[in-house]
């Protein structure tokens, strides 16, 4: 594996662990086992780090939306597939999700990493619109409002549950989860 490619993972993980302010280039030096200069190196500012994280967030969550699209044409399955995605990458009760982490930390990260979160964050919630849409019209999914506001809505609430079950356990994710599916399977 590239070195370059090994501080990434390494800094994700500390990213979810911890959050991105609260872990240093020494905490990726002791992990990685290099020097700090060799981190320099390939990242010369912790916020040129960041924000390649954060493109990686983006790639990686948009090639996962388009293969959860491409394999479930029916809008309940593509919404499970988001939600498998998202439980994935933040295994609740154990990690971060890290655009939840990377917003709660605005006011302390670069600009450059706001904008790659805010990309991301575009990109979910569209994603997420496309497939509330389509279930509005085929009449499997019920909500108030416009699809668009769904998505926030439901984007929220699942960042939401993903905070909390750090802290009360996994169970608390899926229970928001089922809860959001009950809401949208009943007609208003």
């Amino acid at each position: 594996m590239e070195r370059k490619e090994q501080i990434l993972n390494v800094a994700a993980e500390l990213l979810q662990t911890r959050s991105f302010s609260s872990f240093s280039y020494q905490d990726l030096s002791d992990r990685v086992g290099i020097t700090k200069a060799a981190i320099h190196h390939h990242f010369p500012a912790k916020e040129d780090l960041g924000a390649e994280l954060a493109d990686r967030y983006y790639t990686q969550a948009k090639t996962a939306l388009e293969d959860i699209a491409r394999k479930h044409p029916k809008p309940w399955d593509r919404f499970e597939g988001y939600v498998g995605f998202i439980s994935e990458i933040a295994q609740p009760g154990n990690k971060i999700c890290p655009p939840g982490i990377l917003q709660a930390e605005h006011n302390v990260i670069s600009e450059g990493m706001r904008q790659g979160i805010s990309r991301l964050y575009q990109l979910l919630v569209g994603w997420l619109t496309s497939v509330l849409a389509d279930g509005r019209a085929d009449g499997t999914m019920h909500f108030p409002g416009t699809p668009d506001e769904q998505a926030t809505l439901v984007r929220a609430a699942i960042q939401g549950a993903l905070q909390n079950a750090r802290a009360e356990g996994p169970k608390k994710f899926m229970t928001a989860v089922r809860q959001l599916k009950a809401a949208m399977k009943t007609k208003a």
